[in-house]
Order: C-alpha cells, then structure tokens, then sequence
C-alpha cells in the first residue's frame, strides 16, 4: 500500500479472538488500497482484547473498560478515525480478492450516498442479505430475492458497511440509546435519509458472513427483542406508513412496495428479449428507450421484463450494473403481476405479440398504471408485403391470415394504450385512425454524427449492413440475396473490381454461403459505425419490413449514402435525395448505384444532406425532446436538461 489511506477500518470485538485475527488477515490480503485499521474491544471477558493489545500489528487498538456495545465501540473508532471513509467491520465477515473497489465506484459516482453494503452471503454461498426492508412493525426483513442490481436501501447491515465519515458526524453516529448490539444500524439508515442521504447495496461486491459469529444466535435474538421497542418509539411516525413486515407472507404485493418505496416512481418495460443491441432486429431502439427511462431518473425503479429467454444471461448484466431490475422465465404473468400488485406507475409494452401474452396479464393488476404501447413498426405490414409478392395460393392464403390476425391485435394494444408510440409520423397517422382515443407520439432512434465524417478519400465499395437472426427467410437475408442475385452482377458488369461487405449478427446459411471472391460475409462487428465510415455506398434492396429501419439511420450518421427500396426510405425524411437513393425494381437500384459509384460530386451532395437530415431528426437531442413528451403524458416530470 502506497499514499495516504482514504479509508479507516472500525472493528469491535467481543471476545471471538480467532475471528478477529482471520477477518484482519482476510482485509490485510484482499484490500491493497491505502487503509488504516482501528479495533476496538468491548471489555472481551476472555482476554482478547489484552492479547490484541500485545500481538497485533498495522493497526490501533483502543479497550474500552466495559462492554457498552457495537455502537458505542463504532463511535469510538469513528472519533479517532481521520480519512474520508469509514468501514463497519464485523469480525465474522470474510472477504474476498476485488471487494472494496465496487463500494468504492458507488460513493465516488452518487455523492448523495452516504454509505454502501455489498451483497452478504451464506457459507454455501446463497444470498444471505442484500440490503433490507423494514416493517411497519418495526421489524426488518433481509432482502434475497432475484434478481439482485444496485440499488438505494432502507438500510444494509453495519457487519459490512463503508460510510461517509462527515455523513457519519452529521448524523451524530450510533445512536447510545440502544443495548448492546442490533438496530443500532437500523436507526443510523433511517437517521441518514432524514437528513437528505441514502444508502446503497452494490451486487458487483459480495463477502461470506457467518452471521453472530461472535456472540451466537441465541444471544442475538434475545439483544434484537431487547432494542426493537427503543427503535419502534425513536421512529413512530416513519413506521406508521409502513406495512408489517409480519404479514408479508399474506400480502407478497407490500413486499415489493417495501423495497422500491423510497423511489419516485416505478416502470415497466415488457418486450420480446433483453435488449441485444449489437444485433439490430430493432433491439438497439429499445434499448435507447430503456436508457432514456433509466437516465430520467436514477433513484426510479425501472424492471425490464422479457417473455423470452434468448440470451439474457449474457446481456442481462450491463442492465442489472445501471441499477436495471431485468427478470425473464416467468411462466404465469398473471401471478406475477399478482405478486406486485399496485406497483408500477407506467407500463410500456413493445410490439403487439407482447400485449397478449405479458401485457395485459400483468396490467390486470395494475390498475392504477398508465399504459403505454410502443409498436416499434407495424408488424401486419410485413405479412401484407409477402402476400403482394407470393404467387403460390396457399401461401398467399396464410399470408393473409397472419395479416389479419396482426392487424386486429395492433388495433388492439393502440387502443388499450392510454398512449401510443410509432417510430414515424406515417405509422402514427394509421394508428390514430384506428384508435382515434388515444394519443400519439412519435419516437423514432438517436445516433450521434461524429466530429469529422470521412469524405470520399478514404471509402471504397459496397456495404450491406443488417442483423439475420441466424434463421432463414428474414427480411433482411430476402434483401442481401436480392442484392447478390438482382442487383449486384449488373454492377460488376461495368467495374468488375466491386466488392461487397456484408455486416451483421447471426449470418443465416443462405446469407453464409454468399461468400466469394466479390462477396465478404464479415458477420458481427464490435463498431459497425467503422465499418459504415470505410464504404463508398450502402445497398439494402428491402421487400419486407415496417417502421423506420434504423440500418439506415446508422448510415446516415457515419456520411455514407445509401441506395434502397420505398420499404426502405420509409420515415426517413429524404427530401429532395429521395429521387437519387429509392428505386422500385432492380434496374432502378442499379441505376442509382451507378450514379453514385461514378459521380463524386452528386455523392458530396448527398452525403451532405444525408447527415443534415440525421442532425434534424434522428438526433439524441431530438430523442430525448421526444421522449420528454412521452413522460410528461404519463405524469413524470422529464429531467432538467
């Protein structure tokens, strides 16, 4: 350790002299920053503190003549303690390698924190408590259920617990009314956010914690009856609205509105999957939904639940870090929502298929929440778009039929809605004509146009940039095969060193098998946006699709004009360069490709409007001006910008 220690570690002993030495040898091994280390002991009556006194090393040990307690022993080390941050110590706790800089992140990030717990866990590793409610009745409850994510508590366990130390002076530290031990920790939580503070619990940190390690079960229940009557009258008013932590069992809903009763307000967010936004197929648009919930409020509850499991094993933890509740698998909607019953203020469900099968299950307990339906696109126009093309009368025939049945459920969830959301002004014109009672807003995708967009210099040959899903007949694989089939060979015909980048998530086998001495099949890319900035002109010969497709938005903001079909340039606002960019049929495309492969000029040209047009209307500002109006309508205050 090397610098002047920021931290001082506060440890109260009573008896337990081989938990002590362990706990300091743990701390000694798995804190390599700068700290010093208080022990105080509580008139130990078996001699630790006198062979404390003589043997430890590194550290100051302070005896107080009698056993006056936990909290008593607390604020003795805290007066003579010096550093910025104090650390609760109980010498039953075990860290491990990487605990403190989690804790540490948290108060250096949220200067109205006072203090910070990790996740404390069992011998076998179950949680044992990851912050804690407290009942109406005085009593507390641990919390340990799943899923776990940073967030403000009523109050974490002094047994590990860093603290502002000015928080701590402002507070007047443990309050001496208590005996012994328990509730002590309790009070100081509540006597924290009295004064404007809050109390955080960080999943990312966890230690073992045998629990009474130094003073056995039995003792600690007898110590916690004694000091819940002084708690219940320090704190008769703040427990007064509050629900029994006794009767949780009865009423489960009161257990989560324990939890999240310090937030403003609390949202739902329902859509298919965690959001993959590294894999397009409109994911990257809820997830900048999400984060525009998120970002509005930080001490907000926000729980994102997705009907399917795909892959949020993976995605779910960057959510869960930004102190996102995301919960998949559940298998009865209707009871979970029973579960959380008058919970939520707003619920935002994403595409129709959703409405049925979690949204209106779940909203039937939540009476009280406004209801948004973000439809993303309008999901019958896809099935309507092949039936147009199909030529086989079964087909046809079931293309129909999805197009209905599509159709009537989008009709549906509009006007079920208190409010819709369509990504572009023609969509939401559709919408209100079916659900005329309902408002509409437009919401459409932010990107940010860098600095410096490279111009013609450095680009050369075609992209084709889109998410496949791995599975076949998507429309973005109808596109890429049109391309390769329809369009490309006539291209080649008049530049034959042409070259074609074909970028996104999960290439399907038909799409793999495109690969050849024309043809880069790259796949998955960490940043597409570079991939975009190094090609001369994007090619998409869309049939299918609904909604602002938000391929092309990336385009724009990486300067790289595009070539596509009226499904293509859909809501996004071309102007005069439509007439250079949307052709019908493949000779139009071919046409505009050609144009714009061989005349740099009209290429500048376009370029230029193009990223004109993404400043005007696909910007982050205008996103968030957007999505301001959407929480105004629910009754949220949008966030000072």
């Amino acid at each position: 350790m090397t610098g002047a220690p920021r931290i001082t570690f506060v440890l109260v002993s009573y008896g337990g002299r081989d938990l002590v030495v362990q706990c300091l040898r743990l701390l000694a091994e798995h804190t390599p920053q700068p700290h010093e280390v208080i022990v105080v002991d509580s008139a130990s009556p078996d001699g630790t503190g006198e062979w404390l006194e003589r043997n430890l090393t590194g550290a100051t040990v302070l005896r107080m003549r009698e056993n006056l307690g936990f909290g008593a022993g607390c604020n003795l080390g805290v007066q003579r303690s010096r550093t910025e941050l104090v650390c609760f110590l109980n010498a039953d706790v075990e860290l491990g390698e990487g605990w403190l800089d989690p804790l540490l992140a948290v108060l250096d990030s949220k200067p109205e924190a006072a203090a910070v717990a990790p996740v404390m866990l069992n011998q076998d590793g179950t949680v044992q408590e990851a912050g804690s409610i407290i009942g109406g009745d005085g009593w507390c409850r641990a919390w340990d259920e799943a899923p776990l994510f940073p967030r403000e508590v009523d109050y974490a366990s002094a047994a590990c617990l860093l603290v502002r130390r000015r928080a701590l002076l402002e507070a007047g530290g443990f309050s001496p009314e208590y005996e012994i031990a328990y509730f002590e920790d309790v009070d100081l939580a509540l006597q924290l956010r009295k004064l404007g503070w809050q109390t955080w619990v960080e999943p990312a940190s966890q230690v073992l914690h045998a629990r009474h390690g130094s003073a056995g079960s039995e003792r600690a229940l007898e110590l916690m009856r004694l000091n819940h009557g002084i708690f219940q009258r320090r704190w008769t008013e703040e427990l007064s609205r509050r629900p029994a932590v006794t009767a949780l069992p009865a009423q489960q809903h009161r257990l989560w509105w324990l939890r999240d009763n310090h937030t403003p307000y609390r949202v739902l967010l329902i859509d298919d999957r965690v959001p993959q936004a590294d894999r397009g197929r409109g994911d990257p648009r809820t997830q900048a939904v999400l984060d525009a919930w998120v970002d509005a409020c930080p001490t907000a509850r926000i729980t994102y639940l997705a009907a399917l499991p795909d892959l949020a094993e993976q995605y779910a933890p960057s959510l869960a870090a930004r102190g996102v509740e995301v919960v998949w698998g559940v298998e009865d909607p209707v009871r979970w929502g029973w579960q959380r019953a008058g919970l939520y203020d707003v619920i935002v469900v994403f595409r129709p298929h959703n409405l049925g099968r979690m949204g209106i299950p779940v909203a039937e307990s939540q009476p009280q929440a406004i209801r948004i339906y973000d439809s993303e696109a309008l999901f019958h126009r896809r099935p309507e778009q092949h039936f147009e093309t199909a030529t086989d009368p079964d087909a046809r025939r079931r293309f129909a039929l999805e197009a209905a049945e599509l159709r009537a459920e989008e009709v549906e969830a509009f006007t079920w809605a208190d409010i819709g959301v369509c990504v572009s002004e023609e969509e939401a014109h559709w919408a209100s004509r079916v659900a005329p009672g309902t408002p509409m807003h437009v919401v459409c995708y932010p990107v940010q146009v860098p600095e410096q967009v490279p111009g013609l210099e450095s680009r050369s040959g075609l992209a084709f940039f889109g998410g496949f899903d791995g599975t076949p007949g998507t429309p973005n694989e109808y596109a890429v095969l049109a391309l390769a089939n329809e369009v490309l060979p006539s291209l080649l015909r008049t530049d034959p060193d042409l070259r074609l980048r074909v970028i996104g998530a999960d290439p399907s086998p038909a799409v793999l098998a495109l690969r050849s001495q024309t043809i880069e099949v790259v796949g998955k890319v960490a940043s597409p946006a570079q991939w975009l900035a190094k090609s001369r002109l994007h090619v998409v010969p869309m049939r299918y699709g609904a909604g602002v497709k938000i391929k092309f938005v990336d385009s724009m903001a990486a300067g790289l004009p595009f070539v596509t079909t009226p499904v293509g340039g859909e809501g996004l606002h071309l102007g005069w360069t439509a007439k250079h960019l949307v052709g019908s049929s493949p000779a139009e495309l071919v046409e505009l490709c050609q144009r714009l492969l061989g005349d740099d000029v009209l290429w500048t040209e376009v370029q230029a409007a193009l990223l004109e047009t993404c400043r005007e209307h696909f910007s982050a500002r205008r996103f968030r001006h957007d999505v301001d109006a959407v929480m105004a309508a629910c009754g949220v205050l949008p966030p000072r910008r």
